[in-house]
């Protein structure tokens, strides 16, 4: 693959369909990436979601994340049904500030790091299904059936959110009522996870694509 990968998740998160001789949770996920679909330094574990933040603000944010994502490319976040946890203001959680730090570039010294390319993998939850976050729906387009995917950006983080049907000028066409996307309108991609682990280096290559013309997307940094 010969890309550094950052992954962002919520550890603890159980609600979500089993993978076979893995932990019954999203970290199960992970260990299998590492296992299977990534090798050595490929791969660098985020932090567990138990770990305190309370005094994990802008100012401290270099000190606990940089040396993992400073050498990275690319980063992963596994979209989960638990992944928000409602009752904490975001910027006190792991995720937005991963993902912020991921979009950023920053300084070392005399060198910047680049802004990474993003995927949103969303993982199936406990029965398979996908739909709390992807609903796949047909609509009659002139007579015409088109197979396009509702997004539920609601369910995360806002960070994540703002940073998806952020081109600056993206090809929307309007469709039965709905607003239908086309090309790669997010600067996070977005995939199921069934998808991404049949073209792992296929999906990681695009989002390598998007952050090369990142300057065709409006970019969010700000943790809410």
């Amino acid at each position: 693959m010969g890309h550094k990968i950052f992954v962002s998740y919520k550890y603890a998160d159980e609600d979500v369909q089993p993978l076979t001789g893995y932990k019954s949770s999203v970290r199960g996920y992970v260990d299998y990436l590492q296992d299977i679909k990534f090798s050595g330094d490929d791969l660098n574990k985020a932090e567990k979601d138990d770990e305190d933040l309370s005094e994990f603000k802008e100012n401290t944010i270099k000190g606990k994340l940089k040396d993992k994502i400073w050498d990275s490319s690319v980063t992963i976040i596994l979209i989960s049904p638990n992944m928000v946890d409602l009752s904490k203001p975001e910027e006190d959680q792991w995720i937005p500030w991963e993902v912020s730090y991921s979009l950023k570039n920053i300084r070392r010294t005399d060198f910047s790091s680049r802004t990474n390319g993003i995927l949103a993998v969303v993982l199936p939850d406990r029965c398979g299904s996908y739909d709390y976050f992807i609903k796949d729906l047909v609509l009659n387009d002139g007579g015409k059936d088109v197979a396009v995917r509702e997004i539920q950006t609601s369910n995360t983080f806002k960070i994540i959110s703002n940073n998806m049907f952020n081109q600056t000028n993206p090809n929307i066409r309007n469709i039965q009522g709905h607003k239908v996307y086309y090309g790669e309108s997010s600067y996070i991609k977005i995939i199921k996870w069934s998808d991404f682990i049949d073209k792992t280096d296929d999906y990681i290559e695009k989002a390598i694509s998007i952050r090369d013309n990142c300057s065709e997307y409006r970019l969010n940094t700000k943790v809410k």
